[in-house]
């Protein structure tokens, strides 16, 4: 197993290359609050808080409280809609679900899994979850952000499932990885950036335009053009948010035409201007 090395005076950590697939962070949504994305990773989702409504294609929408989680794979087009203000902690277990092997326990167990008639992956909390939740949900408060930590972290709570929960019940919560195809999936996160048309993707892909429509919406539930629609709303949040790129330069990088189309987008898609998003992070 590779390593990457970082010394921190006076003690020096040694990090698995794992650890650095790992992201956890806390999401706060507010009363009547509507939020659509596509999920670049898979996710595992903890509502600590009130209440929402997930609805994910091929699933029946169901109402989750608090105490309970519910995991989103990779692909996913998710809508999650509230009534009330909702906290939740998404956990994003990068390589480290691979280790865990859980999608041998669907393999092993699909015959007998028939996708729990299209209910969505959703357990309730044990006690042990319910500590596991309280301290990650500290330590998040507290500005505490360490991948090291938190690669630790998720390993514990892949631990923790393996006592709480029973096979069959670990094997309904990642039922989305039966179905997961992910030599196609990889392949349009490796290429949909560079393709300027669904049909030059279909050709980076090998396929004619039908046949990767059709492909394209049994692997991820919509339509490749409204996946790539969310994606790109999300990769141009990630860089208004995680960058220090102007605006400007985040507009030139996505080929808008001027500045001014860039905020229309941004305002259509994501609700505000993007100089207003990058302002609310600073006011946090």
């Amino acid at each position: 197993m590779k390593t990457n090395y970082r010394n921190n005076s006076p003690e020096s950590y040694i990090m698995d290359t794992e650890e650095t697939t790992v992201s956890v962070n806390i999401w706060i949504l507010g009363q009547n609050q509507y939020h659509e994305f596509i999920a670049g990773e898979h996710n595992i989702l903890f509502v600590t808080s009130g209440s929402l409504i997930c609805s994910l294609q091929g699933y029946i929408d169901e109402d989750i409280g608090s105490g309970r989680m519910v995991f989103i794979s990779m692909g996913s087009r998710c809508c999650i809609s509230t009534t009330e203000g909702v906290s939740l902690i998404c956990l994003k277990p990068g390589d480290i679900l691979n280790l865990y092997n859980y999608p041998f326990y669907s393999q092993r167990q699909k015959s007998n899994n028939k996708k729990s008639e299209n209910k969505l992956s959703v357990l309730q909390f044990t006690p042990l979850i319910t500590a596991y939740v309280d301290y990650l949900k500290w330590f998040l408060q507290s500005g505490f952000n360490d991948p090291l930590y938190f690669g630790i972290k998720t390993r514990e709570l892949f631990q923790l499932m393996s006592i709480s929960y029973s096979l069959a019940e670990r094997t309904f919560f990642f039922q989305a990885l039966i179905s997961s195809d992910k030599k196609f999936s990889d392949l349009i996160y490796k290429n949909y950036r560079q393709a300027s048309s669904i049909r030059e993707l279909a050709t980076m892909s090998c396929y004619s335009l039908s046949g990767f429509e059709k492909r394209f919406l049994k692997v991820f539930g919509v339509s490749a053009s409204r996946w790539i629609a969310l994606r790109r709303a999300d990769d141009i949040y990630h860089e208004i948010t995680k960058t220090q790129k102007s605006i400007k330069q985040i507009s030139f990088d996505y080929g808008f035409s001027s500045v001014s189309h860039f905020h229309k987008f941004c305002k259509t898609k994501l609700g505000l201007s993007p100089g207003y998003i990058r302002k609310q992070l600073r006011d946090r």
